[in-house]
């Protein structure tokens, strides 16, 4: 084992053996925000960045164990909740395990059917009477300042303009609902075509639906470029049976909040995702301007 790998805390090992006996626990790495072990046919995720616990009001296993309670009873393909350990040196939720591979189709076109037919199914979920949380942005002025365009950009009237846009009124959403917050194809687990599971639910709330149509685009966009991510809203309009009128400040606002962790590109690889992410602002900015 690599010591990126280390076993769960001797308190969350105890809590562990408590519910499913001496079952082998296997790390399975370490993701953006847990530490990830498979526990016979579950989950354990391990919520182990103390700072961030203090600090980031995304990242409580509480909101995420309320979100899966809310899920169970519905068609979306999420982990279900066995047991969450919500005190102590290492909070942690234990899950079932979702099938699947991070691996999507070589189709896009098979991609974005498939994850417009999910997020459908996210978005007709009832959370009415879950109290749920309310969706806010990432960014917080109080916490982060005032936006500052980047000092690597070579086009700083694109977020000059971003911002300004972000300072303006949001637009109302037609009809707040629930919402994964953070979709994107990294949070689906693919059998062949079809999704088998959509995880990490940290980020679950109620609130504007074109957040999770921003994420997604802006993540097509950089994964498979312009043409694909303008295709995701057609696509999402038919899974979902309705007209889909996407303002471009929700493209802007999740913007926003990817460029807060969004490190100086170096070279290579990080260059080219770094100009797609600036084309893409460019594109809403335009896109804003034309209504």
């Amino acid at each position: 084992m690599s010591e990126s790998e280390p076993m769960p805390h001797a308190e969350t090992l105890a809590w562990l053996r408590e519910i499913v006996g001496d079952l082998p626990v296997e790390p399975m790495g370490v993701g953006a925000a847990n530490r990830l072990y498979t526990v016979g046919d579950l989950v354990l995720r391990v919520f182990h960045d103390t700072e961030r616990l203090a600090r980031d009001p995304w990242y409580r296993p509480e909101r995420e164990a309320r979100t899966l309670r809310l899920l169970a009873e519905t068609p979306v393909p999420a982990p279900e909740l066995v047991a969450a350990r919500l005190v102590g040196a290492e909070p942690a939720l234990l899950t079932t395990r979702v099938p699947g591979t991070p691996e999507p189709p070589a189709d896009p076109a098979v991609l974005l059917s498939r994850a417009a037919e999910v997020l459908a199914a996210i978005h007709a979920v009832d959370a009415s009477g879950a109290d749920p949380v309310e969706y806010a942005t990432y960014y917080d002025p109080a916490v982060d300042g005032a936006r500052t365009v980047p000092a690597w950009t070579t086009r700083p009237h694109v977020w000059q303009r971003m911002f300004a846009a972000l300072a303006e009124e949001p637009p109302r959403p037609a009809a707040p609902g629930f919402i994964h917050r953070d979709f994107h194809g990294g949070q689906l687990l693919w059998l062949g075509e079809e999704i088998g599971g959509v995880v990490d639910w940290t980020t679950g709330c109620v609130g504007p639906r074109g957040v999770d149509l921003a994420r997604m685009r802006l993540n097509l966009a950089l994964t498979h470029g312009v043409a694909v991510a303008e295709e995701f809203l057609p696509a999402y309009a038919k899974a979902s049976g309705r007209a889909v009128e996407h303002h471009p400040y929700w493209d802007l606002l999740d913007a926003g909040d990817a460029l807060l962790d969004w490190p100086e590109p170096r070279a290579g690889a990080e260059l080219v995702e770094w100009q797609r992410f600036e084309a893409w602002v460019g594109r809403a900015v335009r896109a804003l301007a034309q209504r």
